[in-house]
């Protein structure tokens, strides 16, 4: 019984304390509540630290980083400077997986011509396509004009184009679009290596309209 009073006396406190600081912690706690759902931190918590400390927990918050996926961290990262697109390192078939695996069929000096001229080539993104005569010339202008590096070798009908070369990743549906246009007559087959992860394979096809 004797904790009674002492409790009573606490929760007497702490009202008189809320309502002695109306209406700036209330301010104070909904400016927490805001700034604490935009860094995805728990609300309710600093919401209750803005009613009691109203001054010092909007200073706080200030400081503490925000959570990965959270509005905050979403915004500061269109604001920051976009990375630079990285090349790829590693041994010649790791970096052309394509031309890697056209090559294993040809004859040897085929081969190291192909990886003499593609070998320096910084990329993170390769290309197989094939070209027939009244797409040729265009193609290969249009592959020039993206900064890629080239290598042909002929085929029944055509010639076939690997190229490799840098790309950013808010490029390649602009870069796919390219090839599918420019080289319409048989399937395309591109390799994607992001900054993380293995790498991504896609395969286009000619449309049947």
């Amino acid at each position: 019984m004797s904790e009674v009073p002492l409790g009573l006396a606490l929760l007497n406190s702490f009202y008189r304390g809320l309502l002695g600081g109306f209406p700036w912690n209330a301010i104070m706690a909904f400016l927490s509540y805001t700034y604490a759902n935009q860094l995805g931190r728990e609300t309710w918590y600093w919401v209750i630290l803005g009613l009691l400390f109203p001054w010092g927990a909007p200073f706080v918050l200030a400081f503490v980083p925000p959570k990965y996926g959270s509005s905050a961290e979403m915004q500061r990262r269109g604001r920051g400077r976009p990375m630079r697109t990285k090349a790829v390192a590693g041994p010649f078939d790791a970096r052309f997986p394509l031309l890697a695996a056209y090559l294993a069929n040809l004859p040897e000096a085929a081969r190291t011509e192909a990886r003499t001229r593609m070998d320096a080539v910084q990329t993170n993104f390769e290309f197989s396509a094939f070209a027939g005569p009244d797409h040729l010339d265009a193609f290969l202008a249009g592959a020039a004009a993206r900064a890629f590096t080239v290598w042909t070798n002929p085929e029944a009908g055509g010639m076939r184009v690997f190229g490799a070369g840098l790309v950013e990743v808010k490029a390649l549906s602009d870069v796919t679009g390219w090839l599918v246009a420019a080289a319409p007559e048989r399937k395309i087959a591109t390799a994607l290596h992001p900054d993380e992860g293995p790498t991504k394979y896609f395969e286009y096809y000619p449309s049947a309209n």
